[in-house]
């Protein structure tokens, strides 16, 4: 008999009321406020500000059903702020410079930025450290990984919740059927193995159509794989531990070796002459369209390029009656580069939460959005709709729509993932590119190189006042030299521009706030 999924029913009346008592004694203001951020129901109001990539966010069909359904089960109306992703962070920056009119949840991308670090400082948000360790309240929140809230805390004080990221998404794939089509029978291991296998796909002609129309490496202007190739020379993760020290890695001997290998493998011919011009947005093509055969970025990227094999019948060069497959390879040298644990995370402002209830609030919702009844509804969807329940009791995804016109798309930008970046029931029935996908995860978390300064750039005042702008002199001329347009000396004059522009100033005070922290 076929199991089916029980509906998650909704916090008792009662409960929702408790959530949105205020904790200030009940001036005539505040009560107000309570009132109109309580309607009749009895549920909080909370005002949420997220990117939106379609901008088709809980707006189609069904999707009132889905925003009944979760706010049922957190006990919680959420007001929405979307805001489209390519101009998000521009936005982020006015909305932190409003102080009077912030939403209560403010979503920001990747790291922790300077804006966001000087309006910590400023006292914008709320200090979430005690609530953070309320394990009764916030089930889910409170197991986060102390080393990466670390990454989140300004002036000893937890500003954000983060959005969990696999720690070892980053690695090495190749095309299966082309490995086997130029006589390569084992996975790389080492960068020799890995430019052996360039070199063929370059040159080989694996995809035995006898024209000269493959390359080794696909590569765009997004020089995400240049950081994962350094790691496997050793040079570490942007900064590196060396005798008690941190040191950028471009100052390190392994660092110009890498780059030296990645000159080669540009001077060879093995990645596209204009791969720096290439608009990243269009990354995974060359694989997809057989032009190109190792993809070096994140294990997910692989696995959706296998799915694509699949989903279009792409087949292989070597047995036509099988579809083309990825190999997830993972390391290199027993190393690739590890993210820092997280892709964006959720600030909860003083001027749109006012009171410690509506903090409460907040993370009431962002705690209950990690339950397994919501993991399912945001990345899943709806029963009947875009997934259904196989006999064993889990989900088998339909693939009948895009992502964006889904009846709950963008709902997963509420989530932090913590603890568990899926649900475990019901799981998802997963095919073999998502297993394949799972144990490189599993692989590459083992030998993850880690940026041991992450925490400690969060809080200098160093980096926040030129940090991005001296990064981009070292990213800028590493694609210089790759691509031949400067030299040693040149890439030397790059690194002396570096500190001269507040590098010295930067390495003076990571290593300062280093030796003072008594937690590591």
């Amino acid at each position: 008999m076929k199991k089916t999924w029980k509906r998650a029913v909704s916090v008792s009346l009662a409960g929702a009321v408790a959530l949105s008592v205020t904790a200030c004694g009940g001036s005539a203001a505040s009560a107000q406020k309570e009132a109109a951020n309580t309607p009749a129901d009895g549920k909080p109001t909370i005002t949420f500000m997220a990117p939106s990539f379609h901008g088709t966010d809980l707006k189609n069909d069904k999707s009132d059903e889905v925003i009944k359904r979760f706010e049922d089960y957190t006990g919680t109306h959420v007001n929405w702020q979307w805001e489209s992703n390519d101009t998000y962070k521009e936005k982020l920056g006015l909305t932190l410079m409003d102080k009077d009119n912030m939403p209560m949840v403010v979503t920001a991308s990747g790291d922790l930025t300077a804006n966001v670090v000087d309006a910590a400082r400023k006292g914008a948000f709320w200090d979430l450290t005690p609530y953070l360790q309320d394990k009764e309240n916030y089930k889910n929140l409170s197991q986060a990984n102390p080393k990466v809230l670390k990454a989140l805390t300004v002036d000893g004080k937890i500003i954000g919740v983060y959005r969990s990221r696999v720690i070892g998404r980053y690695g090495f794939s190749y095309r299966t059927d082309w490995a086997e089509a130029v006589g390569i029978t084992e996975e790389p291991k080492t960068v020799e193995d890995v430019y052996n296998m360039l070199y063929k796909f370059t040159y080989d002609d694996p995809d035995g159509n006898g024209v000269n129309d493959t390359y080794g490496l696909e590569m765009t202007k997004y020089t995400g794989p240049l950081d994962i190739i350094q790691t496997w020379f050793g040079c570490g993760n942007e900064w590196v531990e060396k005798d008690g020290k941190l040191v950028p890695v471009h100052q390190t001997e392994e660092y110009k070796e890498a780059l030296k290998w990645m000159k080669k493998i540009y001077d060879d011919g093995l990645i596209r002459k204009d791969w720096a011009t290439v608009d990243s947005g269009t990354f995974q093509d060359g694989c997809k369209k057989g032009e190109a055969g190792a993809f070096i970025d994140v294990m997910d990227g692989a696995k959706r390029i296998w799915s694509y094999y699949n989903m279009n019948s792409v087949k292989s060069v070597t047995d036509p009656s099988k579809n083309a497959s990825m190999t997830l390879v993972g390391p290199i040298n027993d190393r690739t580069l590890a993210n820092s644990g997280f892709n964006g995370y959720y600030l909860i402002t003083r001027a749109g939460a006012k009171t410690e209830e509506e903090v409460k609030n907040c993370l009431h919702f962002l705690d209950k959005m990690c339950d397994d009844e919501m993991l399912v509804l945001a990345d899943y969807g709806l029963e009947g709709v875009t997934y259904d329940l196989n006999e064993a009791g889990k989900v088998v995804l339909r693939h009948e729509m895009e992502a964006q016109y889904t009846p709950s798309a963008g709902l997963n930008q509420s989530i932090c993932y913590i603890p568990n970046r899926e649900p475990k029931s019901p799981a998802l029935e997963k095919d073999e590119p998502m297993i394949a996908q799972d144990q490189a995860y599993e692989r590459n978390e083992k030998v993850a190189v880690y940026n041991p300064a992450l925490g400690y750039l969060a809080n200098s005042e160093v980096n926040a006042e030129v940090g991005t702008d001296i990064e981009q002199i070292i990213d800028d001329a590493r694609t210089q030299y790759i691509c031949g347009q400067i030299d040693d000396e040149g890439l030397e004059a790059a690194a002396k521009q570096w500190m001269d522009r507040g590098g010295d100033r930067l390495v003076e005070e990571i290593n300062q706030l280093y030796q003072n922290d008594t937690s590591k």
